[in-house]
């Protein structure tokens, strides 16, 4: 079983988008009736993949971290003078 870390990106249609983390460079699309967890865009993952099934993680602690993140950098922009 394969088993690698993903953001999801965005949903299109009936597919959900993951990019590889951290780099995003590399995409897999999931089709969201294989989908076993309520996911928002954001989420980082593990997914572990044999065949055409898939056994989604959501990585909370990451997932908050890296929201922290993205808000104080966001902060850090409005606050630029």
């Amino acid at each position: 079983m394969n088993s690698n870390k993903y953001t999801l990106d965005r949903f299109e249609g009936d597919f959900a988008v993951f990019l590889k983390y951290p780099n995003e460079k590399e995409s897999i699309q999931i089709h969201c009736s294989k989908l076993n967890a309520q996911l928002n865009q954001g989420d980082i993952v593990n997914i572990s993949s044999k065949e055409d099934k898939y056994e989604i993680e959501l990585l909370i602690e990451e997932t908050t971290n890296q929201k922290q993140r993205i808000s104080q950098l966001l902060e850090q922009l409005k606050n630029r003078k």
